[in-house]
């Protein structure tokens, strides 16, 4: 979130008036005078409301030609302002004034933020968020399980019972599948487990929790506690600011079991193919004990992370090297590493992580940096979740939630420009010190930052938790603007000519796409229909995630904690909506089959 609230007014009527005249233009299908309350290159952001999917329109053109799109549908849509007047800066933009709306159809009620711009009657940004499909609403406080077990054909069997019975599947199949139990995988199941949709979660670790517990020594986020709350159960108020990748693996495991969450951990997906004629995936899953089980789901949801399969090079020589060498994907404490030069290829922050890693492991690091790479301050990376401390403890975060996916991706753009200068000033001495050494550094392809980097590739930059100290102290060696030029036995030759002495190379070089992963675990055909997943497409929404994909009955989960808890809702309502056969993609089935 790149806003900051500055005061709090009650310009009320402004935005009931503003409502009004959006109400009464769509009910005459009167597009043009939609589209004439906002400002000329203004967004309106809707979340499945009209298409089921996430699509932003830019400019009075686009705004009417999304509404004239909808066919012959008719558009019954109503909003309505609902709490305080926000007022607020967007750098790059100015002042704007926000007020959160909710709105329904005859299918679905939603909320979402509009942003007028100080001193005028239009508005900048409109998000509108689908939150509930009429007729099957979250379990709830208001919506609570009843059943005491104490009565009835089924009291012979206590909570405990049930609990086993659904986690065993023994006589049935789960109506989704979900690859991966990282915070991703349980925050849809954790939806989907809201909606009574029926859910198995699998995993190849040991425990919930392992693909962080299992990870280096001195792990820890490199953002803020605030932005990274999971669903329905916020961390402990008394956490520290920073989470450390144990506490964090316990709140996993703890999470998966307080959210009743059916998990099977020690199973590996072996292979899938969809059937399109009974609308259900045939997988085939690897067990603990060996044996090979079949399941038929009507969905699958990848969660294995937007990081894909790691990209290893190989290099000349590699044959003779005798040391060890491994993908940062593998690196973890049990790596032993005291007295050891170790040499890490890349300036990531896996590769910066790495470094720091075996500096206070009692090793000798060195980091080749082959490219430029964006750096900033932990304090200065905080301004882009600004919202989120801000609101921390005031309002729920699913309203903050709002306002920040009220901001579309290019408006973001926008605004990371002056913000990543602003980060840079606060960071000034660090990253001249970092020059004097001879860091190669880069503040994105179009001066943006770090976060517009993590958005389109989520990589290139790092978020300092203490190895720039290092690198600028010596600790961590540093060879930049070269890459490796081939292996000896135990030494790596550089392009330079440089010959560096190595025990173990540690390769910091990234994750092939997202979509080979599809490819070697669904197949090519299956990887096509999905297509590119990751990274903003021709309509500056992300490519391939938490909402449909070209595959039926294929969903991709993944990114930040921040992205899961919110997008996450967005890809269970619309696996419920296929579940009960409602919505328009259902409706214009029908018409077809006619």
């Amino acid at each position: 979130m790149i806003t900051e609230v500055v005061s709090v007014c009650e310009q009320y009527d402004v935005f009931d008036e503003w409502c009004a005249s959006f109400n009464a233009a769509i009910a005459e299908k009167d597009y043009n005078s939609v589209a004439s309350l906002f400002v000329e290159e203004g967004y309106w952001r809707d979340m499945l409301t009209f298409d089921e999917r996430i699509q932003t329109a830019q400019g009075h053109a686009a705004i009417r030609d999304m509404l004239a799109g909808q066919g012959g549908d008719e558009i019954a849509l109503k909003i309505a302002a609902e709490g305080d007047v926000q007022v607020e800066t967007i750098p790059g933009v100015g002042g704007v004034s926000g007020r959160f709306i909710r709105y329904e159809t005859d299918t679905i009620t939603g909320r979402g933020y509009l942003r007028l711009m100080s001193g005028q009657r239009r508005a900048l940004t409109l998000l509108t968020s689908v939150q509930e499909i009429k007729g099957f609403p979250e379990q709830s406080l208001v919506n609570r399980d009843c059943d005491t077990h104490r009565s009835g054909p089924g009291a012979t069997a206590n909570w405990l019972d049930r609990r086993r019975y659904e986690q065993a599947y023994a006589d049935r199949n789960p109506q989704v599948l979900v690859i991966g139990a990282g915070h991703s995988g349980l925050t849809v199941a954790a939806r989907l487990r809201h909606l009574n949709v029926d859910t198995l979660v699998i995993d190849r670790s040991e425990r919930v929790g392992d693909n962080w517990r299992s990870r280096y020594h001195s792990l820890t986020l490199h953002n803020e506690i605030s932005c990274n709350h999971l669903p329905y159960l916020p961390f402990p108020a008394s956490w520290p600011l920073f989470l450390p990748k144990d506490k964090l693996a316990g709140w996993l495991e703890f999470y998966a079991e307080a959210m009743e969450l059916n998990v099977w951990n020690r199973t590996t997906f072996l292979d899938g193919s969809y059937d399109e004629s009974s609308g259900h995936w045939d997988v085939r899953l690897k067990m603990p004990d060996g044996s090979i089980r079949s399941m038929r789901p009507s969905h699958v949801v990848m969660a294995i992370g937007v990081s894909g399969i790691p990209n290893i090079p190989e290099f000349a020589g590699q044959n003779r090297f005798q040391g060890d060498l491994i993908h940062s994907s593998r690196f973890n404490s049990a790596v032993d590493v005291s007295g050891e030069s170790v040499v890490v290829v890349g300036a990531g922050t896996s590769a910066h992580d790495i470094a720091q890693d075996v500096y206070l492991r009692g090793g000798k690091p060195t980091l080749v940096q082959r490219s430029s790479v964006t750096v900033v301050s932990v304090e200065q990376a905080a301004l882009a979740y600004a919202a989120f401390r801000r609101d921390e403890g005031i309002r729920p975060i699913e309203d903050t939630d709002l306002m920040v996916a009220a901001i579309p991706f290019d408006l973001l753009r926008r605004a990371h420009g002056p913000l990543s200068k602003v980060m840079a000033k606060g960071d000034e001495e660090l990253l001249r010190r970092l020059a004097e050494v001879g860091f190669l550094l880069d503040n994105g392809e179009d001066d943006t930052g770090f976060f517009m980097k993590l958005v389109r590739y989520l990589g290139g930059y790092y978020l300092d938790v203490g190895a720039s100290e290092l690198i600028i102290e010596g600790k961590i060696k540093l060879k930049a603007g070269v890459g490796v030029k081939q292996l000896g036995p135990r030494e790596v030759e550089l392009s330079d000519g440089t010959v560096l002495e190595a025990d173990l190379i540690v390769l910091g070089t990234g994750y092939r796409p997202l979509q080979d992963a599809v490819a070697a675990m669904f197949g090519p055909e299956v990887a096509q229909r999905v297509g590119p997943i990751w990274g903003l497409g021709p309509d500056n929404e992300m490519q391939g995630m938490w909402t449909r994909t070209g595959q039926p009955g294929f969903f991709v989960s993944g990114g930040t904690f921040t992205m899961s808890r919110f997008y996450s809702k967005l890809t269970a309502l619309l696996i419920k909506s296929d579940i009960e056969k409602i919505g328009k993609r259902h409706r214009a089935k029908e018409l077809s089959d006619v």
